[in-house]
């Protein structure tokens, strides 16, 4: 499948009638998230829980997008790049979490595809790296109770 052309994040789920997974680009099971940890994960999570499979998952990779954070604004946040080759699959990115740095509506997960890039940003911004598939929806309800500064 190859990457979206627009959006934040885009996972694509199929599902036969009995409810089990099955491979479709059918494009009405895609869905567009502007945030991972209030819109993507939660939506993720609830779609496996029915049943579903994610046959695909990008989201912004901020290793390869030219990104500033504009450090003298009184709430540091993450652009939101969306043009097609800002995008990687979810799955083999690192992602800097617990930082002072803001995605679309707060706390949020910062995904890199390049580890060192994670674990720069988590160190200049207060946070720390994980792997995708330590993304789980304690993780998420966490940040989400997070607090913006």
């Amino acid at each position: 499948m190859a990457a979206p052309t627009d959006r934040s994040s885009t996972p694509m789920y199929t599902r036969n009638p009995e409810g089990a997974a099955e491979e479709s680009e059918d494009a009405a099971h895609l869905a567009w998230f502007h945030t991972l940890a209030h819109g993507l994960f939660p939506y993720h999570f609830d779609m496996v829980d029915d049943g579903a499979e994610a046959t695909a998952i990008y989201v912004t990779d901020y290793s390869g997008v030219d990104w500033e954070v504009p450090e003298e604004a009184e709430r540091k946040k993450m652009p939101a790049p969306t043009a097609p080759d800002t995008f990687a699959a979810a799955t083999g990115l690192t992602y800097a979490v617990e930082t002072d740095v803001m995605g679309g509506m707060g706390p949020d997960l910062i995904p890199f595809s390049e580890t060192e890039e994670a674990e720069t940003f988590a160190d200049e911004h207060g946070g720390r790296t994980i792997e995708y598939d330590d993304i789980d929806r304690s993780l998420v309800e966490g940040i989400q109770m997070t607090e913006m500064e």
